[in-house]
C-alpha cells in the first residue's frame, strides 16, 4: 500500500499513470465515494472529479480526452514524495526537497482571503497549498511541453 501513496511528478500517483482509464483507476483505489463533473475556467471542456475522501484522493479525468487520467490531488498525511513524508515538511523543507531532486524554479501564491500560499513548480507541474504554514493539499498533472501538446508517461 506503500507505492499507491508516492507522488510521481508528471507521472503518475504510485501504480497509477497518468492516462489511465476509468475501469483502471477503479481497479487500483475501489469505486469514488462522490463524482462531481466541473468545467475547467476559461476553457469549454469537462472533467470528471472521483473523490476518495477516506483516502484523501482525489482522480481528475478530462472528458475530451476519452476520460483518462490527467491529475491527482492528495491530503493523505501518509503521502510520499521523492521517498519522504511530504505532509511532515514546512514550506522551507518542500522548497529544499524539490530543489535537492533537479526542480530549483518555483512560484508562490498567497490568498489572504483563504489564508492560504501556494507553491507552484512548473517543471514539475506540482503544486503545494500550505494554510498558516502546514502543508495540506499536493496536486500534481501530466506533463506538457511549451505547446501544450501531453507528454504520457511511458507504460511499462
Amino acid at each position: 500500500m506503500k507505492d499507491l501513496l508516492e507522488i510521481k511528478p508528471m507521472t503518475g500517483f504510485g501504480e497509477l499513470l497518468f492516462g489511465a482509464a476509468q475501469d483502471e483507476v477503479e481497479a487500483v483505489l475501489g469505486p469514488p465515494q462522490e463524482t462531481e463533473t466541473i468545467d475547467v475556467e476559461g476553457e469549454i471542456h469537462e472533467v470528471i472529479v472521483w473523490n476518495y475522501w477516506d483516502k484523501g484522493h482525489a482522480v481528475y479525468f478530462e472528458k475530451e480526452l476519452n476520460n483518462v487520467c490527467t491529475n491527482f490531488e492528495t491530503d493523505n498525511e501518509n503521502a510520499l514524495l521523492f521517498g519522504e513524508k511530504i505532509f511532515a515538511l514546512d514550506q522551507a523543507g518542500i522548497i529544499g526537497l524539490m530543489k535537492k531532486n533537479g526542480y530549483q524554479e518555483y512560484e508562490t501564491e498567497e490568498d489572504p482571503d483563504l489564508n492560504e500560499y501556494i507553491i507552484f513548480f512548473h517543471g514539475a507541474h506540482l503544486q503545494f497549498v500550505l494554510e498558516q504554514g502546514k502543508l495540506v493539499l499536493v496536486s500534481w498533472a501530466v506533463a506538457m511541453d511549451d505547446d501544450e501538446k501531453i507528454l504520457w508517461p511511458k507504460r511499462a
